[in-house]
């Protein structure tokens, strides 16, 4: 499937983008391995971390953890004040893919489950996200993906059809969603992986 004309490529953030991983800030204020995975696994699971993400008040977000772990809340707390450490470096071959990109003049934007409270700083601290024409926060909307008001509200804010969109994404709950939406979408799995879809789909050069 081609993409139409003036196509519009939107980027998931973590784990596209930028490598997140939520035991690397709870290690950061537990010593012992096997309660980080204990805590990653049974407090602050995945299912907890889309509280943050959909612009949760922190003290609902801890009464949620209270209610299912008692005397727990402080994991919330304590995620939040060292979420930078669960971030790494941008993954250079995925900014080579948006340089590339911006260089045969594809628009580029971003779409992302992440908390408003810790997304402070974060364009300040990844480059790369300065490239983008912008960045659309699921905490900042109080909504998520998959659900496919995000995906109307992006375009609303970066002016395009539901037919102009590739987007990328690691879960394939938000790319069900984004597919849901109109949109074409595809699992990010590598940037390698990435680049045969752009190329497939006429947006880059092949080999």
């Amino acid at each position: 499937m081609m993409i139409p004309t003036d196509p519009v490529v939107v980027w998931d953030l973590g784990n596209v983008v930028i490598p997140w991983d939520r035991r690397l800030a709870l290690a950061r204020f537990v010593d012992d391995p096997v309660e980080v995975e204990r805590l990653a696994a049974e407090v602050f699971d995945l299912a907890t971390n889309v509280h943050l993400d959909r612009g949760d008040d922190l003290a609902d977000v801890r009464a949620v953890v209270e209610a299912r772990h008692p005397g727990h809340g402080w994991v919330v707390d304590g995620y939040v004040e060292h979420f930078r450490h669960s971030l790494g470096p941008p993954m250079g071959d995925t900014v080579a893919l948006i340089d590339e990109l911006l260089a045969v003049g594809v628009r580029c934007v971003g779409l992302s489950n992440w908390s408003a409270v810790c997304w402070e700083g974060i364009g300040e601290d990844f480059p790369v996200l300065g490239r983008l024409e912008g960045v659309v926060i699921s905490g900042h909307e109080r909504v998520c993906k998959p659900d496919v008001e995000i995906f109307r509200r992006c375009e609303q804010r970066f002016g395009f059809r539901p037919d102009q969109a590739l987007f990328f994404d690691d879960s394939t709950a938000n790319v069900a969603g984004a597919r849901a939406a109109g949109w074409t979408a595809e699992v990010f799995t590598t940037p390698e992986s990435a680049r045969g879809a752009l190329v497939a789909r006429g947006l880059l050069q092949g080999p």
